[in-house]
């Protein structure tokens, strides 16, 4: 039996006629409008946005503020340097990035409408011969690489020729191994000669002592060698027979001249008065002082031995009188030296002759006075030269008022040459000797160097005369110019070497 309430349950109920899915348009319902403004923002929101511009408005006005304006552009540059120095990396990647797509895939550009008579002929490309080391020509290859170096190869090209001592070298290559260069030019040289000069005495200022008579030296003043003499001073006392004879003479010569003084014959007085005076003459011939023979005419006393005095200052550099030695007349017995004027002796070497000339002014310091310079000049150039040393001696000629020079000291001295020579040079750098030639290495306006033979003149001041090989306005190198030579000839060689040998083996890409 079925329950009857079970199956009512079951039994679907109908729906009923205003159901919603039958209106199309249903119509919404509009919460109140408590608690809203006018435009439908909450209040909440409306109170948070107030409060931010305010908050907004305080901050602009404390750092626009006079006292903080400084402080907030500071900040503000600061932050954009940090900025671009972050930035920097990620620009320089993607410009890279940029550029290698540029040169994988280059932007085909519409070719000009070129009228057909004026077309430019198209240039014929050249062939790449093979490949080499920039800095190392025997590392050949037939294919672009690296070398042993870490260096990108440098293509050669075919009818690429240079002439014998030339050499081409890429600019990264010269400013790596400090190449310099330098323009001849046209300037006046003058030269400085510096040498080591020996101070000696004047020899025409050296007086030899000796007497005129014979006799035997009585007492010596003057007893030992550099013994310093002034003029008329006493050196020593002589006794000699032909002096006392002489005196004797005098004497005698005097009394008669008193004695025919009151004579009435005048030519007896004149007589007397000529004997009395060739009497005095002879012992005045005999170096006998003055004071001597007025001292014996006043006193009529006939003294045993006559005074020899110094013919002038200076210091005795040579004595051979001894007391008691007996003398011959022309015996040199002292040997005096004036140094008021001294002499320098120096010696010059060859390449230095053409410098000098009589007259020029010297220069000299000495390490007995430091700090102190002399100046003099060249007196006499000796025209020989010695054949030991090859080199030649120059006398020069300084005063010596008080004496301070002495004889054998050493001296440095500077010649100043007034010689000026005029013409090309070029410093002293850009030379290379090589035995039997002299090279410059010459830099080209097409980047390429050229070693070249020249003929020099004089060198002064650091600077060689250019007399034969160059022209004004040509650029030599002054640094590094000896590697440019070896890699001149060892490229030379190595092109010698390639026409008689085959190209490079593609299979193996080195030369056989």
């Amino acid at each position: 039996m079925k329950n009857p309430d079970s199956s009512d349950r079951n039994k679907k109920k109908p729906a009923p006629s205003n159901a919603n899915e039958d209106i199309i348009f249903p119509k919404k319902k509009i919460a109140p409008a408590s608690g809203k403004g006018s435009a439908g923002w909450p209040l909440s929101a409306k109170i948070l946005g107030g409060l931010m511009v305010i908050v907004a408005a305080y901050f602009a006005g404390y750092f626009t503020s006079p006292e903080n304006l400084e402080g907030t552009f500071g900040r503000l540059k600061e932050w954009v340097s940090l900025s671009k120095e972050k930035m920097t990396p990620y620009r320089e990647k993607l410009t890279q990035k940029i550029e290698s797509t540029i040169k994988k895939k280059p932007q085909e550009s519409a070719p000009a409408t070129v009228p057909p008579g004026d077309q430019a002929p198209a240039k014929p490309k050249r062939k790449i011969i093979y490949w080499r080391a920039p800095m190392d020509p025997t590392y050949i290859r037939n294919k672009p690489g690296k070398s042993p170096m870490g260096m990108d190869l440098v293509p050669v090209y075919e009818g690429e020729e240079m002439d014998p001592g030339q050499i081409k070298i890429s600019p990264t290559v010269t400013q790596n191994i400090g190449i310099k260069t330098q323009k001849v030019a046209r300037r006046t040289l003058r030269h400085e000669i510096r040498t080591v000069g020996r101070l000696t005495y004047d020899e025409r200022k050296v007086h030899h002592v000796h007497t005129k008579t014979g006799g035997w030296i009585e007492k010596l003043h003057v007893d030992f060698t550099g013994q310093e003499v002034k003029k008329n001073d006493l050196l020593m006392e002589i006794y000699s027979p032909d002096l006392v004879s002489t005196q004797e003479e005098l004497v005698l010569a005097l009394k008669y001249k008193e004695s025919l003084k009151e004579s009435e014959y005048g030519e007896l007085r004149k007589s007397a008065d000529s004997l009395m005076e060739s009497t005095r003459k002879r012992l005045e011939l005999f170096d006998v002082p003055k004071h001597q023979i007025d001292e014996l005419i006043k006193n009529k006393t006939i003294t045993k031995t006559m005074h020899i005095h110094s013919p002038a200052r200076g210091f005795v550099i040579e004595k051979k009188a001894l007391e008691g030695m007996h003398v011959q007349p022309g015996m040199s017995i002292y040997q005096i030296a004036d140094l008021s004027n001294i002499w320098v002796l120096a010696d010059i070497y060859e390449y230095e002759v053409p410098w000098l000339k009589v007259g020029q002014y010297a220069e000299m310091n000495l390490s007995y006075f430091p700090g102190e310079k002399f100046t003099g000049k060249v007196t006499f150039i000796d025209p020989f030269m010695d054949p030991t040393t090859r080199t030649l001696k120059v006398r020069m000629e300084f005063p010596n008022p008080k004496w301070e020079l002495k004889p054998d000291m050493y001296a440095n001295v500077v010649i100043k040459s007034s010689v000026k020579k005029r013409g090309l040079v070029i410093p002293e750098e850009a030379v290379l000797h090589s035995g039997n030639r002299t090279l410059v290495i010459v830099s080209t306006d097409s980047g390429r160097f050229d070693s070249r033979e020249v003929t020099l003149g004089v060198q002064a001041g650091g600077y060689f005369q250019v007399l034969k090989g160059l022209r004004r306005g040509e650029k030599v190198v002054i640094s590094s110019n000896f590697l440019i030579d070896s890699e001149s000839k060892l490229q030379e060689a190595i092109s010698k070497l390639q026409n008689s040998a085959p190209a490079p083996s593609p299979k193996s890409g080195k030369m056989k």
